[in-house]
């Protein structure tokens, strides 16, 4: 077993984490972040991305349809690789903004998956060229990506912006083509060219260095027919309305028409279509698109002599899903424009036939002139949801429309976040693991330091208690030789005097005696106390004090209050403040004559107040002490860090006020 394993496993028996990186619990997790300042800021960057996620269009849903894009011949994966090419011809020489890649969303089996054929290698060109045969000789390179692999963008849109760029022919080459088991293949769901809100390649012409054909799914004019993955381009701001919905027909054949008026003649650039999808019918993709359909457009609404922008008559027209249908108008003059289905979508059965559509768009000097444009039309359902004024409102069933090159440029940086965080993830993952064995190492360390200082700090605790031990021993020793000690020396030495005394003791002798040994006796009593506290030292003291004042002053009327009196006491405070205590009492019952002692006792924290008054014969404090004991009270206080201040003066009483602290106490025997 390496050094780390002992540390590993003590940590997850401590966190009840697994060695497995996603069984790890929160505290795995974050004990291994403090063991890692990369791993601290590998997270921080991951909050930063997690935001500007947050600030990003949604990825969409697969907007549905049946065509899916151009896919190239399959070759075998162990041959070399041959570079495959698609071209979309402008029609004439064109600047643009940007160029869109939308990868190919492939059935089922082995054409499943987002991304699906999207080349590992490629470049993206521009020619001047407009014979196409001429070859791509001299070609300008608008991106490069043939140094490493392209991270495969799944569902969302690569948008490669091209200020300035300019030319007739586009062309994207695969180098390194798309690998999927035994095949290596390329496709390509959508090439847009952004030229300001409009992709200018839609219904272009496309040629490419070889198909797989199928006759709807995989066709090399699926590149510019405006289907993709992505659907329409929306925000999140949520519909008021479906959009425009006509009669319902009991025929397949009859005629639906409705109109928008722009107001004035325009040159139209484009008419954009965007088919239903109500929040009532929600599987429903392209609901009411017509199967046949034409668009037109004319001067005035008789529509007499009308310009044929689009004429999908003559067949039926495959049902977008919720992509828009864009219908290129070529720069024609007009102010009005009519979309009229002669074959109708089935809702329900053979008798329930509609027409309906989420919006519709004109564009003319690059900008939506249909917007809140008034609609008429045929025949109509009229409700909260359906209306014809919906059908310009910039809605679609479900959200608010957005401009193409903001909705597409945040979506490819979502993908770029998106592949940046799955690479920093996975740096973090390692990161853990390894920041999981630091940390185990760092806990196990810890802990035998833990155990050392505990150690360590036990046997001083030990060494410091044999000292105060020590040292109480002396106090009591010293007690006993200056109470008990000289004491029992005075009844030595009185007894004696009694014995040699002729005729026997006088009773002045015995009375001595019997004080001196009741002193004795009361001195060792406080001893024992001192030295056997009870479980609350406070109280105990009080209980004491008030014990030792009626036995010192029977005469006198005692009055002890405390407050605060409860919690530890210092054995060495305890000492200090009741051998106070009995000194002033001592002092009162020997000289004072008082008969009326008051006693007030605050305890506050760490402090104490102690307040003594007698209503006695007094001193005066400014004379030189004759045995009243206030020495040995002035350095009591100075062991108890404290403050004495003493009022009185003769016949007038004395007033004792100690200020101290009952704990850190200065050695006073």
């Amino acid at each position: 077993m390496n050094s780390t394993g002992p540390a590993l496993l003590l940590l997850c028996l401590l966190t009840g984490a697994s060695t497995a990186a996603e069984d790890r619990p929160g505290l795995a997790d974050r004990l291994a972040r403090l063991g890692s300042r990369e791993l601290r800021g590998l997270d921080r960057t991951l909050a930063q991305r997690n935001a500007e996620l947050a600030r990003l269009p949604e990825e969409p849903a697969d907007a549905g349809g049946g065509r899916i894009g151009w896919h190239s011949p399959l070759s075998g994966a162990g041959l070399p690789d041959v570079p495959q090419w698609m071209e979309i011809d402008l029609g004439a020489e064109e600047s643009f903004d940007a160029v869109v890649l939308v990868a190919a969303s492939g059935g089922d089996g082995a054409q499943a998956g987002l991304g699906y054929g999207f080349p590992a290698r490629f470049t993206v060109s521009i020619s001047m060229d407009k014979d196409k045969n001429a070859g791509f000789e001299n070609p300008a390179v608008l991106a490069d990506f043939t140094r490493e692999d392209f991270p495969n963008p799944e569902a969302l849109p690569v948008y490669l912006s091209t200020p300035g760029a300019q030319g007739r022919h586009l062309r994207i080459t695969a180098v390194k083509p798309f690998r999927q088991g035994e095949f290596q293949l390329c496709a390509m769901g959508e090439v847009m060219v952004l030229k300001g809100k409009r992709d200018i390649a839609v219904g272009c012409a496309v040629s490419t260095s070889g198909s797989y054909r199928n006759s709807t799914a995989w066709n090399a004019s699926n590149l510019t027919d405006g289907q993709t993955v992505l659907g329409p381009p929306a925000t999140a701001e949520p519909s008021p309305g479906h959009g425009f919905h006509s009669a319902i027909a009991d025929t397949v054949d009859a005629g639906k028409w409705v109109r928008i008026d722009l107001g004035e003649a325009l040159p139209l650039e484009e008419v954009r279509l965007f088919p239903a999808r109500p929040r009532d019918f929600p599987v429903r993709r392209g609901f009411g698109f017509p199967v046949r359909f034409r668009v037109e457009a004319a001067m005035d609404g008789s529509f007499t002599d009308p310009l044929i922008l689009a004429d999908f008559t003559g067949e039926d027209f495959q049902n977008p899903g919720e992509n828009p249908v864009t219908i290129r108008a070529g720069g024609v003059t007009a102010r009005m424009v009519r979309i009229t289905a002669t074959r109708l979508w089935m809702r329900y059965d053979e008798h329930d036939f509609v027409f309906a559509l989420a919006e519709a768009q004109v564009f003319s000097g690059g900008e939506n002139a249909a917007l809140g444009r008034p609609v008429t039309a045929l025949d109509n359902v009229t409700s909260d949801r359906w209306k014809p004024e919906l059908l310009t409102d910039g809605f679609t069933s479900q959200y608010r429309l957005a401009d193409w090159p903001d909705w597409l440029r945040g979506l490819s940086r979502r993908r770029e976040v998106k592949q940046e965080m799955a690479v920093l993830k996975a740096r973090r993952t390692v990161l853990v693991g390894g920041g999981l064995r630091e940390a185990g190492m760092a806990l196990l360390w810890m802990l035998l330091g833990t155990g050392l200082l505990l150690t360590l700090g036990f046997l001083r605790y030990r060494r410091r208690r044999q000292a105060e031990i020590m040292r109480l021993r002396l106090r009591i020793a010293s007690d006993l030789h200056d109470d008990i000690g000289s004491n029992l020396g005075s009844i030595m030495l009185l007894s004696r005097l009694a014995v040699r005394h002729p005729g026997g003791p006088e009773p002045g002798e015995l009375e001595e005696i019997h004080r001196v040994a009741s002193e004795t006796a009361e001195s060792m009593r406080d001893i024992v106390w001192l030295i056997q506290p009870g479980k609350n030292p406070m109280e105990d003291l009080v209980s004491r004090m008030r014990e030792t004042a009626r036995a010192l002053l029977p005469e006198a009327e005692c009055r002890l209050t405390a407050e605060g009196a409860s919690g530890p006491l210092p054995l060495d405070a305890q000492r200090q403040i009741f051998l106070f205590f009995k000194e002033a009492v001592n002092n009162i019952q020997r000289h004072a004559a008082a008969t009326v002692v008051g006693i007030h006792m605050q305890r506050t924290g760490h402090g104490l107040r102690l307040v003594i008054e007698d209503n006695g014969r007094g001193f005066s404090p400014d004379q030189p002490s004759s045995g009243y004991g206030l020495g040995s009270m002035k350095r009591r206080a100075e062991a108890l860090r404290g403050t004495l201040e003493i009022t009185s003066s003769p016949s007038g009483g004395t007033r004792l006020e100690l200020h101290c602290r009952t704990g850190g106490l200065r050695t006073f025997v």
